[in-house]
């Protein structure tokens, strides 16, 4: 059986044959396929021979509004084999589109991350290209908020549903940097903070523990609602505290920093040093950055 995955609002699920009028409705757009290289879908039935031969692979997946579960785009991680940006078994290419009433949303942004996390953590990817066409703004800037940093341009790319040639950017995050992007501006690693495990994992449960704890450990009332925080540093929800009253994640944004190791203060900062003085890891973390 192949994977389900569910964050703050999207199901990410196997494509179904009932799919295939949803598909249509958002594939159909001229805005939305020709970008990435495919033509405007021309009838349900086209949409359905695709869901049957085209989105078929183990890692692809439906992206749908948790609210009524309805297919309003796709990602997919393409394995060894379906890329030809690697032909590693530890690698593979991060594909995806969403329809166009749902841009400006930060929808693609979130399913990105999540399978992401899945290539990474559950199937021991070393590294994830991603890449697109010259003028596809949108889908660079997902990469970039993901973390993905620049490694060429090719040009002249045979676009064969297109039939044209095209320039293609090319990007990879490797697993490193995608770690790098949970160590918090003090040092901490926010991929082990329960606030971002609740998020992710949109576990309401850890959500009212933590939110205890914290009332408890800091004497005001925290509510379950406030534990929502994908990452200290990286764009996207946060924590009322770490919003806007944690002084460290202020004091580094205002300099322009985006670690503390980067201020030549760390070591004489009451902040930062309140967390590094009892926290070796965290030290770690800001000298290994």
């Amino acid at each position: 059986m192949k994977n389900r995955f569910e964050t703050e609002r999207l199901l990410l699920r196997p494509w179904e044959e009932g799919d295939a009028e949803s598909l249509y409705e958002y594939a159909q757009d001229p805005a939305v396929g020709p970008i990435a290289g495919w033509p405007p879908h021309k009838s349900v039935q086209e949409s359905l021979d695709v869901i049957r031969n085209v989105l078929n692979g183990p890692e692809s997946y439906a992206v749908c509004l948790k609210e009524d579960g309805k297919a309003i785009g796709a990602i997919e991680l393409k394995l060894k084999g379906h890329t030809d940006l690697t032909e590693r078994d530890d690698e593979c290419e991060l594909g995806y589109w969403l329809g166009k009433p749902f841009w400006g949303r930060g929808l693609m942004l979130e399913a990105a991350r999540e399978l992401l996390r899945h290539a990474f953590e559950d199937c021991g990817m070393k590294k994830v290209w991603c890449g697109c066409y010259d003028g596809n703004a949108k889908s660079a800037r997902v990469q970039e908020k993901c973390g993905f940093a620049y490694q060429r341009t090719d040009k002249d790319v045979d676009v064969p549903l297109m039939h044209e040639k095209r320039t293609a950017h090319v990007s990879c995050l490797t697993k490193e940097l995608y770690q790098k992007q949970f160590i918090a501006y003090c040092g901490l690693d926010c991929a082990q903070c329960d606030a971002r495990i609740a998020t992710v994992n949109n576990d309401d449960e850890l959500r009212v523990k933590v939110s205890k704890e914290w009332s408890e450990l800091n004497g005001v009332d925290i509510t379950s609602d406030m534990i929502h925080c994908v990452g200290c540093r990286i764009e996207g929800v946060k924590t009322p505290y770490c919003q806007s009253l944690c002084p460290i994640r202020q004091c580094t944004r205002d300099k322009g920093f985006k670690i503390c190791s980067d201020c030549d203060d760390m070591d004489r900062c009451e902040k930062v040093g309140a967390i590094i003085g009892n926290n070796a890891l965290a030290l770690d973390n800001l000298k290994g950055y």
